[in-house]
């Protein structure tokens, strides 16, 4: 069930209208129930999965909290974390690990036909469920949240069905709180929650699927000899398609939330406008930035034990968070790529502490990087991301005419898109619902609705992020 299908539509109609009815104290339940329900929508036979980490979670928690030595305590968050990433390692890693081993092995090893069997369908959202089943193991363990007995709210916290399948990813703190403190759910939030949903709904349907189009036709290992044209438009298109749908799915959920009165943190912030890769993490899929800091670098031990070590902790990271996106090669490159810079730029700043770089060679040099690294994220194998890179110095540039007539609405988004990025920010629709008259707001989100449903005709192509 997407966001942006119909059948979520009648879907949240009658849980809205459920939440608004039942008592605050069957809120939980609801949730519980109604959640549920959207996970099993895709496939129900995976349906026991988010139930099993969660239950592996609260039992996690109460059994390190039952021991009092350190030592006791340490043991046992190991085990419970080992519990945790079982699953995620099996269905999602152990095929691809195996292929490699097996790759250097001679061809006759007895193993090889059993390979398959670890050949897995990925269940939904199975990263964002673990990753956030850890995040109130540790924060339990560290004593940042207090330990949670009853098993519904847990439950609640993981499947809350807005973060449920693509984030963002949650702590403890940020929601489990505000399951003690309901109120009315038809307020001021509601005009702000629907405005950033139709916002967030045309950046999926109409830039992130239109622009899919061109994007999949030069990475497609059918693709029958694409001009240079074409190889820039789909390297810059996915730029624009993986921010528009990733943040559209995200801030999407935001929306929903804020209708039921929830608040969750905010994933985007004008990622292309950043001034250097260190900024870009900070701006990019932030709950997956500050999880990987807090749950990861720093117990590596961050940049407390030298230049050395803090270059292996970051490495280690990225390599390890490029991984999480997907078991394939081309995600490593990607993440190594990605701690490669960031290392190079610590570097350069302990090195050069007054050296800054102007804002009009930052931005584009930020960005130009950011989008080059995106095609070993995109492309299917690593010689489809060394086909595309070299293609706009390998293929022809003729037929430009023919170009613009076979993709005017593509580069006429993407225009628009380069202009509008760096006003794409939550508080200028938070201050339009406050300021802006009702009569001139509500005809904008609805046409905002309509064009999408018109430009989609009714259909969606599915999130990117839901793989991973």
């Amino acid at each position: 069930m997407l966001f942006s299908e119909i059948p979520f539509f009648v879907f949240f109609l009658v849980y809205l209208t459920l939440h608004l009815l039942l008592p605050a104290s069957l809120r939980l339940y609801l949730i519980i129930v109604g959640s549920t329900v959207f996970y099993a929508w895709w496939r129900i036979e995976y349906v026991w999965l988010p139930y099993l980490l969660t239950l592996i979670a609260w039992a996690g928690a109460i059994w390190i909290d039952l021991a009092a030595p350190a030592h006791t305590r340490r043991r046992r968050l190991f085990v419970v974390l080992f519990a945790l990433f079982a699953p995620l390692a099996v269905v999602k890693y152990a095929y691809f690990f195996l292929i490699n081993i097996f790759a250097i092995l001679p061809a006759g090893f007895p193993a090889r036909d059993g390979i398959n069997a670890f050949r897995f369908a990925i269940p939904l959202g199975i990263s964002f469920v673990t990753f956030t089943a850890t995040a109130y193991v540790v924060d339990t363990y560290r004593s940042k949240f207090p330990l949670e007995r009853g098993l519904p709210k847990l439950l609640a916290y993981v499947l809350f069905f807005p973060h449920l399948i693509a984030g963002p990813i949650l702590r403890p703190n940020e929601l489990l709180p505000q399951f003690s403190r309901w109120s009315r759910a038809i307020d001021a939030r509601f005009t702000l929650g629907a405005a950033l949903f139709a916002i967030c709904l045309t950046k999926k349907l109409v830039f992130a699927d239109v622009i899919a189009g061109a994007v999949d036709h030069v990475f497609s290992s059918t693709a029958q000899q694409p001009s240079a044209w074409e190889y820039l438009l789909a390297i810059h298109g996915f730029s624009m398609q993986i921010y528009c749908d990733f943040s559209g799915y995200t801030d999407m959920a935001l929306g929903i939330a804020y209708i039921l009165r929830i608040r969750l943190p905010t994933n985007f912030r004008q990622p292309y406008t950043a001034r250097s890769i260190v900024d870009f993490w900070r701006r990019w899929h932030i709950t997956l930035s500050f999880w990987l800091r807090d749950y990861l670098y720093i117990p590596l031990g961050g940049n407390r034990n030298g230049k050395g070590r803090r270059v292996f902790n970051l490495m280690t990271t990225m390599l390890l968070g490029g991984l999480w996106h997907g078991a394939a090669w081309t995600f490593v490159i990607w993440g190594g790529l990605h701690g490669a810079t960031l290392v190079a730029v610590h570097l350069m700043r302990n090195r050069f502490p007054q050296w800054k770089v102007a804002a009009w060679a930052a931005i584009p040099g930020t960005f130009y990087f950011v989008t080059l690294a995106w095609v070993y994220f995109r492309a299917p194998d690593i010689g489809t991301a060394h086909r595309v890179l070299l293609g706009p110095f390998t293929a022809s540039w003729q037929g430009f005419g023919t170009f613009i007539e076979t993709y005017p609405f593509e580069l006429f988004l993407l225009l628009v898109f380069v202009v509008t990025h760096r006003f794409d920010a939550h508080a200028r629709v938070r201050i339009a619902t406050r300021t802006w008259n009702k009569g001139i707001l509500w005809p904008i989100i609805c046409a905002l609705f309509a064009i999408a449903m018109t430009v989609s005709q009714g259909s969606s192509a599915k999130f990117i992020y839901f793989e991973f």
